[in-house]
């Protein structure tokens, strides 16, 4: 089973994000958004069709130049329809024509991935985006820092559209990646892309989703904004132990937050953040990537690259984050909610996360730690999870 959570995340994470919070769309003029000068930079566009009263994710491949770029910014502007935007490296050597499961799909141009934009495609980095149609994007590094784009590597650009209007539109997206010379990068940038799939935003009631990611090596944190969708009311982010240093309290319009001298996190150091919800609907909220579910990310531009770090993975893949609990559940409690739900035969992570939310705080760390390993275990979990289980039992 070693790899099978950490796919079923990465579905989770990088396709639901495109779903998430809206921001003001910009209408073109001359041009939606100006290409860089040559030898500064590349722009990728992407046009499609909505039809109306849709709420869609469009994809497509592309190809990036025949050199290496190292970026160090992004720019995104999107029209009226478009909702959010981002653009992926893979390691495909040519454009896909069918998914990991041998599922043929016409990519020669645009084409429906409403399903999740990597669901069945993979990626290997998140390379840029915004959600924000004319306001700031994700990417942004100091001189010396940038990310690195292989030559011809295939690209996924990916858009989520709500279309609420009685007709049909054509949204139009365009990014440009500013590079920089090979020969003046000292080091390499990547992005915290941390998304907590734990997630529950119960019925008439406010609720908090908390989540603690290790970073496993020096890391400068370069800016930083959060991600809710329109429940969410609040929002914190912090290293253990210290004051926050990113907070907000909306869901729309986010403000990315610079640190113009570098925010420093050391190794063994842990990121913490969380997200407030008021749900005044009648129903249990969880994440997910249309607007009738939940998110609650941490996204920010980070250097040196760091994998691990940038996923909330340890150094075998597998996820590592600790969700901090709101019930009074003991560990051992928590342990019989997850083999129940385990044996219920249910779908999805919603049983999982109901389980997890009621967890006490104090026993977050053991919890996590037996949630984890049941679910990533090589071979029987029983026998591979049994000194996990053990130190769960004892809380």
């Amino acid at each position: 089973m070693k790899g099978s959570w950490v796919r079923v995340l990465g579905i989770l994470m990088m396709g639901g994000l495109v779903a998430a919070g809206c921001g003001d769309d910009v209408k073109p003029d001359d041009g939606l958004l100006p290409r860089p000068p040559a030898g500064e930079g590349e722009q990728f566009t992407m046009t499609t069709r909505i039809e109306a009263g849709q709420e869609v994710e469009h994809c497509q491949f592309v190809t990036a130049p025949d050199h290496d770029m190292w970026i160090y910014r992004d720019e995104v502007r999107f029209t009226a329809g478009s909702h959010h935007f981002l653009l992926y490296e893979t390691p495909y050597t040519s454009i896909p024509t069918q998914k990991e499961d041998g599922t043929v799909v016409d990519t020669s141009g645009v084409f429906d991935c409403s399903d999740g934009a990597t669901n069945g495609w993979r990626v290997s980095k998140l390379v840029g985006g915004s959600q924000n149609g004319d306001g700031d994007s994700a990417l942004m590094f100091p001189e010396g820092v940038g990310m690195q784009v292989h030559a011809n590597a295939v690209l996924l650009m990916n858009a989520h559209y709500v279309n609420a209007t009685d007709e049909a539109v054509e949204p139009e997206v365009a990014i440009n990646l500013y590079t920089r010379k090979a020969e003046s990068i000292r080091q390499r940038g990547d992005i915290l892309f941390l998304y907590n799939p734990l997630i529950k935003a119960a019925a008439n009631a406010d609720s908090r989703a908390r989540w603690r990611c290790p970073v496993n090596s020096d890391i400068t944190i370069v800016n930083m904004q959060s991600h809710m969708h329109r429940r969410g009311i609040g929002y914190a982010a912090m290293v253990t132990g210290q004051a926050p240093f990113y907070e907000n309290g909306e869901w729309e319009n986010v403000p990315v937050k610079q640190f113009p001298d570098g925010l420093e996190v050391k190794a063994g150091s842990t990121l913490d953040y969380y997200c407030d919800y008021r749900n005044q609907e009648a129903r249990d909220v969880y994440q997910g990537p249309r607007t009738t579910d939940e998110m609650c990310m941490l996204i920010a531009s980070f250097y040196p690259a760091d994998p691990q770090t940038a996923n909330c993975l340890d150094t075998d893949d597998r996820i590592a984050g600790e969700w901090v609990g709101n019930g009074t559940a003991t560990c051992a409690e928590t342990l019989t909610c997850i083999q129940a739900a385990s044996q219920s035969g249910a779908k999805g992570l919603e049983p999982f996360t109901d389980c997890m939310v009621k967890a006490a705080p104090a026993v977050s760390a053991e919890s996590s730690a037996v949630f984890r390993c049941l679910l990533t275990a090589d071979g029987d979990p029983a026998v591979a999870c049994r000194a996990t289980m053990d130190a769960c039992q004892a809380k």
